[in-house]
C-alpha cells in the first residue's frame, strides 16, 4: 500500500466525485497465538475505509505492514488484500467503511479516490466520536441515522484529504523529491531546508520522524538502490564503474557501505541476484541470508522487527502474504527458481501446488537450524558457502564461550522475559545459542520445554536458577509489570537477585520471536549480542 500516492488538482478532483456509503462493520480482533488461523478481510470491489481508535495489532495490505494507533485511517482500493494480525495481547476494533465512487459528471473512466493510503485523525477524541456514531447509527431504521451515517463518511473522507494537504508534508516532501532528483550530488541539509521553508533543526528533526530516518541515511539508501539496479540485467556494469556512477568517490569505501547495509559483497550480491528463491515463510528469510542470498519473493510483515522491511524491501520483488491462493496466484505469475517452505505450515495439496510452479524444498519443523541451512544449501548449490558459514559461526561461538566462561561459569541460566500482560520462560530450543552453541547450563526445569511458556513470579523459585537473563518488553505495560515484580518479595528473594546474578535487556526483538527467527543468520546477530547482554547486570 502506498500512502504517498499524489495526484494532480486533488480537491478538484475530490469534489467531482460522489460517494456512496455501502456498508458499516466494527471488527473487532482479538489476539492471535502463534500458529493461529489468519484474519483476512475479503478483497471488496468498492472502496473501503478502516478507522482505528486503540493502540495494538497491524494491518496487512497488500504485503506490506501497517501499525494501528488511535486516529488512523486507511483508504483501501478496490481488491486490496488486507489482513488484520494481533499479537500484541489485547483485542482491539477497527471500524470498517465500505463506499463507492462514481464521478460527476459521469466520465469514461473508473471513479477512484484521490488518495490512497495512511492518513491521521489529529485528536483521538475526535476519531473515537465518529467511530461511536457510525457504529450505533448505522443498524437504526431512520433516515436521520443513515443521513448522520453518510456525514460521517464525508467527514472521514474530508480528513484523510485534509491530512494529506498539510502544508509540513507538502514542504517536506518537495525537498525529498529535491533530494531524489540530486541524491548523486553534495547536496546540503541548509539547501534542502530552505526548499522546505523551515530551520535546518526543525527540518532535520521532521524528515527523520516522517521518511524514518535522517538525510544522510536517505541519500545512502538512494544510492545502494540505484548501484543495486544498475548491478541487475544480462549485462550489468561494473562495479567500478557503478561507484561514480550513484555519487560516491571512493570503491573501497562503497564496498564496505554495501556489505554493511546488505550483509552481501557487491560482487556476491550480483552473482547471487540472479538467483530467484522465494522464501514462504518468516523463517525462511534468515535462512538464506546466511547463504548471502536476499529473496526475491518472502512476507515482509514480520510484526517483531522492522529489519527485514528495512534492509530488504529493493530485493523483494514480491511480498508473500500468509494465505495460500494468494502466495500461489504471486509466485505462479513470478515463476522463481526455487521455492523454500516449512512443511508443519503448508498443507499437502498446497505444497503439490507448488511444487508444479519450480522446485521446492519444505524443511521439517522438528528438525534444527543446521540441518535447515545444509539442505538448503544443497538444494541450491551453495554446500561450500554453507561449510565455512558454519566454520566461521562455531568458531565465534567457541571465542565468546571462552570470553563469558570467568562470568557464567557452570551457573544455570534462564532466559526470563516481560512482556506486557505476562511472565514467560525461554525453553532449550528458543535458547538454542546459549545452551546449545555456547554451552550454558540450562535449569532442569525446562528441559523438555521447547519455545516459551508463561510463568507466575511464585514459580520462578521452583525453576532453580543460578543466573536470569531478563528481557523487557519496549511497552508501558510491559514497565508497569515488571515495576511490580521486582518490588515484590518474591523477586528480591530469588537466589539470582540476591546474587546479583541478574542481567537485564529492555526491547530487543530478537526476544519477541524465536520461533519465527529460528535461522542461522538471525542466531548469529544474537550470538554478535550475547556479550553485551551479559555486560548488564541489574
Amino acid at each position: 500500500m502506498n500512502k504517498d500516492v499524489a495526484f494532480d488538482s486533488q480537491p478538484m478532483a475530490g469534489s467531482l466525485l460522489r460517494y456512496t456509503l455501502l456498508d458499516v462493520k466494527a471488527l473487532r480482533i482479538t489476539a492471535l497465538a502463534a500458529g493461529s488461523e489468519r484474519n483476512f478481510i475479503e478483497p471488496s470491489q468498492s472502496h473501503m475505509l478502516l478507522l482505528s481508535v486503540s493502540h495494538g495489532g497491524n494491518l496487512v495490505i497488500d504485503g506490506h505492514l501497517h501499525a494501528l494507533r488511535p486516529g488512523t485511517l486507511f483508504l483501501c482500493a478496490p481488491g486490496q488484500l488486507i489482513e488484520l494480525t494481533n499479537f500484541a495481547g489485547l483485542p482491539f476494533e477497527l471500524l470498517l467503511l465500505e463506499f463507492e465512487v462514481s464521478a460527476f459528471p459521469p466520465g469514461p473512466s473508473a471513479a477512484r479516490f484521490p488518495y490512497i493510503g495512511e492518513a491521521t485523525i489529529p485528536s483521538a477524541a475526535a476519531a473515537a466520536h465518529l467511530f461511536d456514531t457510525l457504529r450505533s447509527n448505522w443498524n437504526r431504521d431512520s433516515s436521520a441515522s443513515r443521513l448522520r451515517c453518510e456525514a460521517g463518511l464525508l467527514e472521514l473522507l474530508s480528513l484523510v484529504l485534509s491530512y494529506q494537504e498539510q502544508k509540513t508534508a507538502f514542504a517536506l516532501e518537495s525537498a525529498r523529491l529535491e533530494l531524489e532528483r540530486r541524491y548523486k550530488e553534495e547536496i546540503t541539509i541548509d539547501s534542502l531546508a530552505a526548499i522546505a521553508g523551515l530551520s535546518r533543526y526543525h527540518f532535520m528533526r521532521l524528515f527523520k520522524d516522517r521518511y524514518g530516518k535522517g538525510v544522510s541515511e536517505y541519500r545512502t539508501e538512494l544510492r545502494l538502490t540505484e548501484a543495486k539496479r544498475l548491478m541487475e540485467g544480462d549485462k550489468p556494469l561494473p562495479i567500478s564503474q557503478i561507484v561514480y556512477e550513484v555519487g560516491f568517490k571512493n570503491e573501497a569505501y562503497f564496498s564496505s557501505l554495501f556489505k554493511k547495509e546488505t550483509g552481501v559483497a557487491p560482487a556476491v550480491y550480483q552473482r547471487n541476484q540472479k538467483l530467484k528463491v522465494a522464501a514462504y515463510s518468516w523463517i525462511n528469510f534468515g535462512q538464506l541470508l546466511a547463504l548471502q542470498i536476499i529473496p526475491f519473493a518472502a512476507p515482509m510483515d514480520h510484526y517483531w522487527t522492522d529489519m527485514y522491511r528495512n534492509k530488504y524491501k529493493y530485493e523483494v520483488k514480491v511480498p508473500l502474504s500468509h494465505r495460500y491462493d494468494y502466495n500461489y496466484n504471486a509466485l505462479r505469475q513470478a515463476q522463481p527458481d526455487y521455492i523454500i517452505g516449512i512443511e508443519d505450515l503448508i498443507p499437502p495439496e498446497e505444497r503439490a501446488r507448488l511444487n508444479a510452479i519450480a522446485p521446492a524444498l519444505f524443511l521439517r519443523n522438528e528438525d534444527d537450524w543446521r540441518r535447515h541451512l545444509i539442505a538448503i544449501a544443497e538444494l541450491l548449490g551453495k554446500q561450500e558457502e554453507a561449510r565455512k558459514w558454519l566454520t566461521r559461526y562455531d568458531r565465534k561461538a567457541a571465542a565468546t564461550k571462552e570470553s563469558l566462561s570467568p562470568l557464567i561459569r557452570q551457573d544455570a541460566l534462564l532466559v526470563l522475559l516481560v512482556c506486557r500482560d505476562q511472565l514467560y520462560v525461554w525453553g532449550r530450543r528458543a535458547g538454542t545459542v546459549l545452551y546449545d552453541d555456547l554451552g550454558i547450563p540450562a535449569p532442569k526445569a525446562i528441559s523438555d520445554l521447547e519455545w516459551k511458556r508463561p510463568i507466575q513470579p511464585q514459580e520462578l523459585a521452583e525453576v532453580a536458577s543460578d543466573r536470569i537473563l531478563l528481557h523487557v518488553e519496549d511497552d508501558d505495560a510491559a514497565q508497569a509489570l515488571w515495576n511490580r515484580v521486582s518490588q515484590s518479595e518474591v523477586w528480591r528473594e530469588l537466589s539470582p537477585v540476591r546474587n546479583n546474578k541478574i542481567h537485564l535487556a529492555f526491547g530487543y526483538s530478537c526476544f519477541e520471536a524465536p520461533w519465527s527467527d529460528y535461522a542461522a543468520s538471525q542466531h548469529d546477530i544474537f550470538l554478535s549480542d550475547v556479550p553485551r547482554l551479559f555486560s548488564t547486570h541489574l
